[in-house]
């Protein structure tokens, strides 16, 4: 007999199995590590491709890197050029350094193009994609600055810029460059329409790119952060160029052209502090035509409530802390919505016969003694002098005690003109204004614009127009709807002398989190650290600082709950007004001493994350320190504006 040697590894076939002989076949788990093997290697392989590819790619990338640097950095040096020049108001270096970091940007850009191949690698492609976005977004803000130089030069001497342009220099008055503003506003919107396209396209080129998919740092530079606050800057100047367009297109109307307006001119005293600034202590009617200004006559609130004869119920906090129970027009500014009192206000001023008028302005004392810090002291025929230099009698600027020595000191007899003071001072700071050197002028536009941001200016138009313009610039002393956690504090001055003058407040906010629910503690401290004044009416002394009658009310999100109020002198109550949840209080306070109000109080269900909070402020205030603690973690600011904070 033969013997065959036999293939183990082959598996054999129907054929060559005989008869006799048991058929016998590779089990699976033979064949598959072999299959397993194979696979293996490949994707090892594979992966190693990749790896070599993407390393290859990368060390590309980190090489092209370094070529660029020194063309970023010298396009990061033309840029703080251009924002130096800014700061010091010189439009000829912004104009340089614009045109030297656009000629960066288009050679950063052709070299750029050389990597759009990588925008196929996955990790990569991101990256390289969201640098095109970059600078498609600093072409268009190149775009835009320069469309804003553009925009503003021929309006550069009245704002403080130096600039080439030769015909400026031939208007001499602050007037005649106000008429000139006015006359040629026009031309400044469609700017403003185009400069706005730009900005939304920055806006969508930076929209895509994620600033979490960065590291802190890199190179040495900080990368997240100034990602972020790129993205924060754009969306900021977005907003204040869609306020500004509607403002510049009714300036010229606002200022009388082409047809002439009048403006009742309120003056609220902030050393009496009420609800919109102060109490309606005059009033004055002011002219502007093509851009001229001119203060009229001013008058004695109290001479317009003599002619008031309607008896209209107060709100009851009048009754009961005033001890009046029927409503003069003195005390009609008793919302702290600045157009719900004006609505009112005007609504019985409308049956007196004054003239006709196109909206009602309020200021308190900021203004005229921001103006006198300027100007210095200035004389006012048959008043005397006045100046902003500190007055020992008040430890407060001289040209507010004499107002108060004039307006408030009790006289024998009636003096139905000592409030008349106001329009002659007006009109002599606005003539000093007007006749000042060029070199001013920028010093005088920049404090009107901070009196209107901190409030000490409010604006109330009977044009719907005009009074949306007033209210996008922030202008209108409105309470705003939020959809966060909210917080105003008002104070109602209500017997208490002058004593606003000398009062310091802190406000401490401690916040709490679990979910979306909040309880806060907000605490309010009052502290009036001077001596006493004599009020006796008998004395016939200047009563300035006397026992403080304060009414508060809270303004906190809607549907807040209370929890308690310590320090108040009554039961406080709980109410809705203006889109808010209220809660008040009533306390009295000595010269020499403090007190606090603190108010407990769970919000509604809101959402904390990140937490958002605005705070309003009351006009008429000056600074007023905020301290604010969220889960334990300190916050202070000095709120002098309205102002919003998202806290971490």
């Amino acid at each position: 007999m033969e013997l065959k040697k036999i293939d183990l590894t082959a598996v054999p076939g129907e054929a060559d199995i005989s008869p006799g002989m048991v058929a016998r076949t590779r089990d699976s788990s033979q064949v598959e590590p072999n299959h397993k093997r194979g696979w293996l290697k490949w994707l090892l392989f594979s992966i190693l491709v990749i790896v070599l590819l993407l390393g290859a790619a990368g060390l590309y990338a980190y090489t092209f890197a370094k070529s660029l640097q020194p063309l970023l950095a010298e396009a990061g040096t033309n840029g703080n050029g251009i924002v130096t020049a800014f700061q010091e108001q010189d439009l000829i270096k912004a104009k340089e350094a614009s045109a030297k970091l656009r000629g960066n940007l288009t050679e950063i850009q052709a070299k750029y193009n050389q990597t759009k191949f990588l925008t196929a690698i996955p990790f990569l492609g991101a990256y390289v994609s969201d640098g095109n976005h970059g600078l498609n977004a600093a072409s268009a803000g190149l775009d835009a600055l320069d469309k804003l130089i553009l925009a503003i030069e021929p309006y550069s001497d009245l704002i403080g810029f130096k600039t080439e342009a030769k015909n400026l220099t031939a208007v001499q008055s602050i007037e005649d460059r106000i008429v000139f503003l006015v006359n040629t506003l026009g031309k400044i919107s469609p700017q403003l329409t185009s400069i706005s396209g730009d900005v939304d396209k920055i806006k969508s080129e930076l929209a895509p790119i994620n600033p979490n998919r960065y590291p802190e740092t890199f190179m040495g530079q900080a990368i997240r952060a100034k990602i972020v606050g790129v993205q924060d800057s754009v969306a900021s100047f977005s907003v204040i160029i869609s306020q500004a367009k509607p403002l510049i297109d009714l300036l010229p109307t606002l200022l009388g052209d082409p047809n002439e307006k009048t403006y009742l001119l309120l003056f609220q005293n902030d050393g009496e502090l009420r609800p919109t600034g102060g109490f309606l202590t005059a009033y004055a009617y002011l002219k502007v035509s093509r851009g001229k200004i001119t203060p009229l006559n001013s008058f004695n609130i109290y001479d317009l409530d003599a002619r008031f004869n309607k008896n209209v119920s107060p709100p009851d906090p009048i009754k009961k802390y005033l001890n009046e129970n029927r409503w003069y027009l003195r005390n009609m500014n008793f919302s702290p919505d600045y157009k719900v009192s004006m609505e009112t206000f005007s609504k019985y001023v409308r049956d007196l016969g004054l003239p006709t008028i196109d909206g009602i302005i309020a200021l308190d004392t900021y203004l005229p003694v921001a103006l006198l810090k300027e100007l210095g002291p200035i004389g006012v025929g048959g008043w005397g002098n006045f100046s902003a230099a500190n007055d020992p009698r008040c430890d407060c600027p001289q040209v507010v005690y004499i107002l108060e020595d004039i307006i408030s000191k009790p006289v024998p007899g009636v003096r139905v003109d000592r409030k008349a003071v106001l329009g002659p001072l007006m009109h002599s700071i606005l003539a000093n204004a007007m006749g000042s050197p060029k070199a001013k002028w920028p010093k005088f536009l920049n404090i009107v614009l901070e009196a209107i941001n901190q409030k000490h200016v409010l604006f109330y138009f009977f044009e719907e127009a005009n009074q949306k313009a007033a209210e996008s610039f922030n202008a209108a002393g409105r309470i705003r709807d939020y959809d966060y956690d909210y917080l105003h504090v008002n104070d109602s001055n209500f017997g208490g002398a002058k004593s606003d003058l000398f009062i310091k407040r802190e406000v401490e906010q401690e916040i709490t989190t679990s979910g979306d629910k909040a309880t806060k503690k907000v605490t309010i401290t009052y502290t009036n650290p001077r001596k006493g004044s004599n009020c006796n009416l008998e004395a016939g002394q200047l009563c300035l600082n006397g026992v403080y009658r304060d009414y508060v009310r809270l303004y906190v999100p809607k549907g807040s709950k209370l929890v308690s109020v310590v320090g108040s002198e009554v039961k406080e109550s709980t109410f809705e007004d203006l889109g808010k949840t209220v809660f008040d209080a009533f306390f009295t306070m000595r010269p020499e001493s403090s007190s606090k109000l603190v108010f407990t109080y769970e919000l509604p269900a809101l959402n904390l994350s990140p937490y958002r909070l605005l705070i309003q402020k009351q006009p008429g205030l000056s600074s007023v320190k905020h301290s604010l603690t969220l889960d334990g973690k300190p916050t202070t600011i000095d709120l002098t504006r309205d102002q919003e904070l998202v806290l971490e």
